[in-house]
Protein backbone atom coordinates (compact mmCIF):
# COMPACT_ATOMS: atom_id res chain seq x y z
CA UNK A 1 0.00 0.00 0.00
CA UNK A 2 1.42 3.59 -0.60
CA UNK A 3 1.95 6.51 1.12
CA UNK A 4 -1.20 8.37 0.34
CA UNK A 5 -3.29 5.51 0.09
CA UNK A 6 -3.07 4.59 3.81
CA UNK A 7 -3.61 8.36 4.52
CA UNK A 8 -6.91 8.39 2.76
CA UNK A 9 -7.69 4.88 4.59
CA UNK A 10 -6.73 6.49 8.04
CA UNK A 11 -8.59 9.10 7.17
CA UNK A 12 -11.60 7.37 6.73
CA UNK A 13 -11.65 5.37 9.82
CA UNK A 14 -13.08 6.89 12.89
CA UNK A 15 -11.13 7.27 15.35
CA UNK A 16 -11.53 4.93 18.85
CA UNK A 17 -13.89 7.96 20.98
CA UNK A 18 -15.64 8.50 17.82
CA UNK A 19 -16.16 4.17 17.54
CA UNK A 20 -17.16 4.89 21.22
CA UNK A 21 -19.58 7.69 20.74
CA UNK A 22 -21.75 6.47 18.05
CA UNK A 23 -22.12 2.69 19.88
CA UNK A 24 -23.53 4.96 23.02
CA UNK A 25 -25.89 6.54 20.88
CA UNK A 26 -26.93 3.64 19.25
CA UNK A 27 -27.22 1.99 22.42
CA UNK A 28 -29.76 4.66 23.74
CA UNK A 29 -31.83 4.72 20.70
CA UNK A 30 -32.30 1.16 21.30
CA UNK A 31 -33.48 1.98 24.81
CA UNK A 32 -36.08 4.45 23.59
CA UNK A 33 -37.22 2.05 20.85
CA UNK A 34 -37.39 -0.90 23.28
CA UNK A 35 -39.31 1.63 26.15
CA UNK A 36 -41.71 2.58 23.50
CA UNK A 37 -42.96 -1.17 22.31
CA UNK A 38 -42.57 -2.96 25.87
CA UNK A 39 -45.94 -1.82 27.94
CA UNK A 40 -44.82 -1.74 31.96
CA UNK A 41 -46.74 -3.99 34.26
CA UNK A 42 -49.72 -2.04 35.76
CA UNK A 43 -51.29 -3.55 38.92
CA UNK A 44 -54.89 -3.11 39.00
CA UNK A 45 -58.34 -4.03 40.71
CA UNK A 46 -60.31 -7.09 39.88
CA UNK A 47 -62.29 -7.04 37.06
CA UNK A 48 -65.77 -8.47 39.54
CA UNK A 49 -67.47 -6.39 42.17
CA UNK A 50 -64.83 -6.78 45.22
CA UNK A 51 -67.27 -4.66 47.50
CA UNK A 52 -70.27 -7.16 46.76
CA UNK A 53 -67.84 -10.20 47.21
CA UNK A 54 -67.23 -9.14 50.58
CA UNK A 55 -70.47 -8.48 51.28
CA UNK A 56 -71.77 -12.04 49.91
CA UNK A 57 -68.78 -13.77 52.31
CA UNK A 58 -71.18 -12.70 55.38
CA UNK A 59 -74.58 -13.25 54.35
CA UNK A 60 -76.77 -15.80 55.78
CA UNK A 61 -78.78 -16.35 53.10
CA UNK A 62 -78.52 -19.01 50.13
CA UNK A 63 -78.36 -17.16 46.84
CA UNK A 64 -78.96 -19.21 43.81
CA UNK A 65 -79.01 -17.53 40.43
CA UNK A 66 -80.80 -19.53 37.31
CA UNK A 67 -79.04 -18.43 34.14
CA UNK A 68 -80.82 -19.50 30.42
CA UNK A 69 -80.33 -17.88 27.09
CA UNK A 70 -83.11 -15.21 27.14
CA UNK A 71 -84.20 -15.41 30.85
CA UNK A 72 -87.87 -15.49 29.29
CA UNK A 73 -89.09 -19.24 29.23
CA UNK A 74 -86.15 -22.12 30.99
CA UNK A 75 -84.62 -19.65 33.65
CA UNK A 76 -88.23 -18.34 34.77
CA UNK A 77 -89.93 -22.04 34.85
CA UNK A 78 -86.74 -23.10 37.11
CA UNK A 79 -87.37 -19.83 39.16
CA UNK A 80 -91.26 -20.64 39.79
CA UNK A 81 -90.57 -24.56 40.66
CA UNK A 82 -87.89 -23.81 43.19
CA UNK A 83 -89.17 -20.85 45.03
CA UNK A 84 -92.73 -23.49 45.49
CA UNK A 85 -90.53 -26.38 46.82
CA UNK A 86 -88.15 -24.25 48.96
CA UNK A 87 -91.37 -22.64 50.31
CA UNK A 88 -92.67 -26.18 50.77
CA UNK A 89 -89.78 -27.09 52.68
CA UNK A 90 -89.73 -24.51 54.52
CA UNK A 91 -86.58 -23.03 53.19
CA UNK A 92 -88.24 -19.52 51.56
CA UNK A 93 -86.44 -17.23 53.90
CA UNK A 94 -83.32 -19.20 53.74
CA UNK A 95 -82.57 -19.08 50.11
CA UNK A 96 -82.76 -16.27 47.62
CA UNK A 97 -83.38 -16.91 43.66
CA UNK A 98 -82.49 -14.85 40.82
CA UNK A 99 -82.43 -15.61 37.24
CA UNK A 100 -80.98 -13.80 34.11
CA UNK A 101 -80.10 -14.85 30.51
CA UNK A 102 -76.63 -14.66 28.83
CA UNK A 103 -78.14 -13.08 24.95
CA UNK A 104 -79.49 -10.30 24.96
CA UNK A 105 -82.20 -11.35 23.15
CA UNK A 106 -85.55 -10.43 24.93
CA UNK A 107 -84.44 -7.59 27.44
CA UNK A 108 -87.06 -6.59 29.60
CA UNK A 109 -89.46 -8.35 28.18
CA UNK A 110 -92.16 -10.92 30.23
CA UNK A 111 -92.38 -14.78 30.15
CA UNK A 112 -92.85 -16.92 27.25
CA UNK A 113 -96.91 -17.32 27.59
CA UNK A 114 -96.08 -20.97 26.95
CA UNK A 115 -94.17 -20.89 29.74
CA UNK A 116 -96.72 -19.36 32.06
CA UNK A 117 -99.00 -21.76 30.58
CA UNK A 118 -96.94 -24.70 31.45
CA UNK A 119 -96.47 -23.39 35.14
CA UNK A 120 -100.02 -23.31 35.28
CA UNK A 121 -100.53 -26.76 34.29
CA UNK A 122 -98.12 -27.62 36.62
CA UNK A 123 -99.35 -25.91 39.79
CA UNK A 124 -96.59 -23.43 39.95
CA UNK A 125 -96.58 -20.01 41.55
CA UNK A 126 -96.63 -17.47 38.93
CA UNK A 127 -93.35 -16.35 37.49
CA UNK A 128 -91.62 -13.63 38.93
CA UNK A 129 -88.25 -11.60 39.31
CA UNK A 130 -86.03 -12.06 41.90
CA UNK A 131 -83.52 -8.95 40.39
CA UNK A 132 -84.95 -6.83 43.07
CA UNK A 133 -83.42 -8.69 45.88
CA UNK A 134 -80.15 -6.77 47.83
CA UNK A 135 -77.04 -8.45 47.37
CA UNK A 136 -76.47 -9.39 51.28
CA UNK A 137 -79.71 -10.72 50.67
CA UNK A 138 -81.58 -8.94 53.45
CA UNK A 139 -84.51 -7.42 52.50
CA UNK A 140 -84.18 -9.76 49.64
CA UNK A 141 -87.62 -10.99 47.22
CA UNK A 142 -88.04 -14.20 49.08
CA UNK A 143 -88.12 -12.14 52.63
CA UNK A 144 -90.97 -9.65 51.04
CA UNK A 145 -92.76 -13.11 49.67
CA UNK A 146 -92.54 -14.26 53.39
CA UNK A 147 -93.95 -10.64 54.42
CA UNK A 148 -96.80 -10.93 52.07
CA UNK A 149 -95.27 -8.03 49.76
CA UNK A 150 -96.88 -8.80 45.67
CA UNK A 151 -94.31 -10.12 43.91
CA UNK A 152 -92.70 -7.95 41.18
CA UNK A 153 -93.55 -9.20 37.61
CA UNK A 154 -90.49 -10.67 35.87
CA UNK A 155 -88.48 -8.92 33.36
CA UNK A 156 -85.64 -10.42 31.63
CA UNK A 157 -82.25 -9.22 32.40
CA UNK A 158 -78.94 -10.08 31.23
CA UNK A 159 -76.21 -11.67 32.63
CA UNK A 160 -73.24 -9.29 34.03
CA UNK A 161 -70.44 -11.26 35.34
CA UNK A 162 -68.56 -8.81 37.39
CA UNK A 163 -71.98 -8.61 39.68
CA UNK A 164 -73.93 -11.47 39.28
CA UNK A 165 -70.88 -14.45 39.99
CA UNK A 166 -69.51 -12.43 43.36
CA UNK A 167 -73.16 -11.92 44.15
CA UNK A 168 -74.52 -15.21 44.08
CA UNK A 169 -73.26 -18.43 45.27
CA UNK A 170 -74.62 -21.15 43.19
CA UNK A 171 -75.04 -20.06 39.68
CA UNK A 172 -77.20 -22.72 37.52
CA UNK A 173 -77.23 -23.11 33.93
CA UNK A 174 -79.97 -24.80 32.00
CA UNK A 175 -77.20 -26.49 29.46
CA UNK A 176 -73.50 -26.38 27.59
CA UNK A 177 -74.61 -23.25 25.65
CA UNK A 178 -75.26 -21.44 28.38
CA UNK A 179 -72.48 -22.47 30.32
CA UNK A 180 -69.98 -21.95 27.73
CA UNK A 181 -71.40 -18.07 27.97
CA UNK A 182 -70.71 -18.01 31.26
CA UNK A 183 -67.41 -19.56 31.82
CA UNK A 184 -66.01 -17.41 28.88
CA UNK A 185 -66.26 -14.53 31.06
CA UNK A 186 -65.61 -15.85 34.38
CA UNK A 187 -62.83 -18.09 33.72
CA UNK A 188 -60.58 -14.88 33.11
CA UNK A 189 -61.36 -13.93 37.08
CA UNK A 190 -59.91 -17.30 38.06
CA UNK A 191 -56.62 -16.27 35.87
CA UNK A 192 -56.27 -13.17 37.87
CA UNK A 193 -57.05 -14.02 41.32
CA UNK A 194 -56.71 -17.86 41.99
CA UNK A 195 -56.93 -17.50 45.62
CA UNK A 196 -60.31 -16.97 45.35
CA UNK A 197 -61.16 -19.03 42.26
CA UNK A 198 -65.74 -18.51 41.13
CA UNK A 199 -65.88 -20.86 38.14
CA UNK A 200 -66.96 -23.73 40.57
CA UNK A 201 -70.18 -21.91 41.24
CA UNK A 202 -71.27 -22.83 37.80
CA UNK A 203 -72.87 -25.84 37.61
CA UNK A 204 -75.65 -27.42 34.95
CA UNK A 205 -79.45 -27.65 36.78
CA UNK A 206 -79.41 -30.85 35.32
CA UNK A 207 -77.04 -32.65 37.97
CA UNK A 208 -79.40 -32.19 40.65
CA UNK A 209 -82.19 -34.34 39.38
CA UNK A 210 -83.43 -37.31 41.51
CA UNK A 211 -80.64 -36.62 43.70
CA UNK A 212 -81.01 -37.83 47.29
CA UNK A 213 -78.62 -39.07 49.60
CA UNK A 214 -77.33 -42.40 50.96
CA UNK A 215 -79.60 -44.43 53.01
CA UNK A 216 -77.67 -46.21 55.93
CA UNK A 217 -77.95 -49.83 56.30
CA UNK A 218 -81.04 -51.07 58.24
CA UNK A 219 -80.92 -51.35 62.16
CA UNK A 220 -77.79 -48.54 61.79
CA UNK A 221 -77.46 -46.47 64.91
CA UNK A 222 -78.01 -42.52 64.50
CA UNK A 223 -73.98 -42.37 64.61
CA UNK A 224 -74.14 -44.43 61.42
CA UNK A 225 -76.86 -42.62 60.22
CA UNK A 226 -74.70 -39.12 60.28
CA UNK A 227 -72.29 -40.75 58.87
CA UNK A 228 -73.48 -41.97 55.65
CA UNK A 229 -75.24 -38.44 55.24
CA UNK A 230 -71.92 -36.58 55.94
CA UNK A 231 -70.86 -38.91 53.28
CA UNK A 232 -73.64 -38.00 50.50
CA UNK A 233 -71.61 -37.25 47.05
CA UNK A 234 -71.95 -34.27 45.89
CA UNK A 235 -73.15 -33.42 41.86
CA UNK A 236 -70.21 -33.50 39.89
CA UNK A 237 -70.24 -31.34 36.61
CA UNK A 238 -70.95 -33.48 33.71
CA UNK A 239 -71.19 -36.96 35.17
CA UNK A 240 -74.11 -37.91 32.93
CA UNK A 241 -73.06 -36.23 29.42
CA UNK A 242 -75.79 -34.54 27.27
CA UNK A 243 -78.60 -35.97 29.73
CA UNK A 244 -77.36 -33.14 32.57
CA UNK A 245 -78.57 -30.75 29.59
CA UNK A 246 -81.93 -29.30 29.52
CA UNK A 247 -82.42 -27.74 26.01
CA UNK A 248 -84.54 -24.96 24.62
CA UNK A 249 -87.86 -25.93 23.96
CA UNK A 250 -88.40 -22.30 21.85
CA UNK A 251 -85.23 -23.31 19.99
CA UNK A 252 -86.69 -24.73 16.31
CA UNK A 253 -90.38 -23.73 17.16
CA UNK A 254 -92.45 -21.05 15.75
CA UNK A 255 -95.13 -21.34 17.80
CA UNK A 256 -98.66 -23.39 18.36
CA UNK A 257 -99.44 -26.98 19.63
CA UNK A 258 -95.47 -28.17 19.33
CA UNK A 259 -94.04 -25.48 20.77
CA UNK A 260 -97.20 -25.54 23.83
CA UNK A 261 -96.19 -29.14 24.42
CA UNK A 262 -92.11 -28.98 23.99
CA UNK A 263 -92.39 -26.17 26.88
CA UNK A 264 -94.17 -28.55 29.23
CA UNK A 265 -91.70 -31.07 28.55
CA UNK A 266 -88.85 -29.20 29.71
CA UNK A 267 -90.92 -27.44 32.94
CA UNK A 268 -91.72 -31.53 34.17
CA UNK A 269 -87.66 -31.95 33.68
CA UNK A 270 -87.33 -28.89 35.47
CA UNK A 271 -89.44 -29.19 37.93
CA UNK A 272 -87.87 -32.66 38.47
CA UNK A 273 -84.40 -31.28 38.53
CA UNK A 274 -85.33 -28.58 40.97
CA UNK A 275 -87.15 -31.21 43.61
CA UNK A 276 -83.56 -32.57 43.34
CA UNK A 277 -82.02 -29.40 44.21
CA UNK A 278 -84.34 -29.14 46.90
CA UNK A 279 -83.73 -32.21 47.98
CA UNK A 280 -79.68 -31.34 48.37
CA UNK A 281 -80.45 -27.63 50.24
CA UNK A 282 -82.40 -29.58 52.80
CA UNK A 283 -79.68 -32.28 52.82
CA UNK A 284 -77.25 -29.22 54.30
CA UNK A 285 -79.83 -27.53 56.30
CA UNK A 286 -80.17 -30.90 58.08
CA UNK A 287 -76.49 -31.07 58.67
CA UNK A 288 -75.97 -28.32 60.00
CA UNK A 289 -78.43 -28.79 62.70
CA UNK A 290 -76.90 -31.99 63.32
CA UNK A 291 -73.84 -30.00 63.76
CA UNK A 292 -75.33 -27.37 65.60
CA UNK A 293 -77.39 -30.41 68.32
CA UNK A 294 -74.04 -31.91 68.72
CA UNK A 295 -72.32 -28.32 69.58
CA UNK A 296 -74.86 -27.88 72.12
CA UNK A 297 -74.43 -31.62 73.93
CA UNK A 298 -70.90 -30.83 73.82
CA UNK A 299 -71.03 -27.65 75.86
CA UNK A 300 -69.78 -25.48 73.34
CA UNK A 301 -72.88 -23.57 72.12
CA UNK A 302 -72.48 -20.53 74.58
CA UNK A 303 -75.46 -18.31 73.11
CA UNK A 304 -78.74 -17.60 73.62
CA UNK A 305 -81.85 -17.57 71.87
CA UNK A 306 -81.77 -18.91 67.80
CA UNK A 307 -78.40 -20.37 68.24
CA UNK A 308 -79.66 -22.70 71.13
CA UNK A 309 -82.02 -24.04 68.38
CA UNK A 310 -80.22 -26.28 65.86
CA UNK A 311 -82.74 -25.89 63.67
CA UNK A 312 -83.48 -22.03 63.71
CA UNK A 313 -79.43 -21.96 63.48
CA UNK A 314 -79.40 -24.50 60.43
CA UNK A 315 -81.57 -21.50 58.69
CA UNK A 316 -79.44 -18.99 59.28
CA UNK A 317 -76.06 -20.61 58.30
CA UNK A 318 -77.25 -21.75 54.84
CA UNK A 319 -75.73 -19.91 52.71
CA UNK A 320 -72.21 -20.46 54.30
CA UNK A 321 -72.97 -24.03 54.29
CA UNK A 322 -73.68 -24.26 50.40
CA UNK A 323 -70.44 -21.42 49.91
CA UNK A 324 -68.03 -24.05 51.78
CA UNK A 325 -69.81 -27.22 50.43
CA UNK A 326 -69.15 -26.13 46.38
CA UNK A 327 -65.99 -25.12 47.26
CA UNK A 328 -64.95 -28.65 48.34
CA UNK A 329 -66.76 -29.91 45.14
CA UNK A 330 -64.96 -31.38 42.43
CA UNK A 331 -63.76 -28.34 39.84
CA UNK A 332 -65.98 -27.72 36.86
CA UNK A 333 -64.02 -29.16 33.98
CA UNK A 334 -63.83 -26.49 30.55
CA UNK A 335 -65.89 -26.96 28.49
CA UNK A 336 -65.23 -27.67 25.13
CA UNK A 337 -68.17 -26.05 22.42
CA UNK A 338 -70.63 -28.46 22.18
CA UNK A 339 -69.70 -29.32 18.61
CA UNK A 340 -66.32 -31.10 19.67
CA UNK A 341 -67.11 -32.46 23.17
CA UNK A 342 -67.16 -36.29 22.44
CA UNK A 343 -69.92 -38.13 23.28
CA UNK A 344 -68.13 -41.02 24.57
CA UNK A 345 -64.89 -41.78 25.89
CA UNK A 346 -62.13 -43.01 23.48
CA UNK A 347 -59.74 -44.15 25.91
CA UNK A 348 -62.29 -46.65 27.32
CA UNK A 349 -63.08 -47.98 23.93
CA UNK A 350 -61.96 -51.91 23.77
CA UNK A 351 -59.00 -52.36 20.72
CA UNK A 352 -60.52 -54.33 18.08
Amino acid sequence: MSLSQAAAVGAAAPSSSARSATGSLAAETLAESVERVVVSPVFRTGPWDAQRMAQQRTVHQAHILLVSESDVCRSVLAAAALRQLLAEAGLAEAVVVDTCGTRPYNLGEEPEPNALVAAEALGLLQPHSAAASSSGGSGGSEAQQAGGSPPQPHRARLFTAAEDMVGADLVLVMDKYTAGDVMREVSSFDLVNRSQPLTYKVRRLGEFCDWAPPQPPPGAGAAAAAAAAAAAPPPEYGSEGDELDIEDPLYGNVGGDDEARAVLRTARAILRCCQGLVAFLSHLRDQQSQLHQAQLSAGSGGEVGAAQDPAAAAMTTLGPALRAHLTDMAPAAWLAPPMLSPRVDREQLPDF
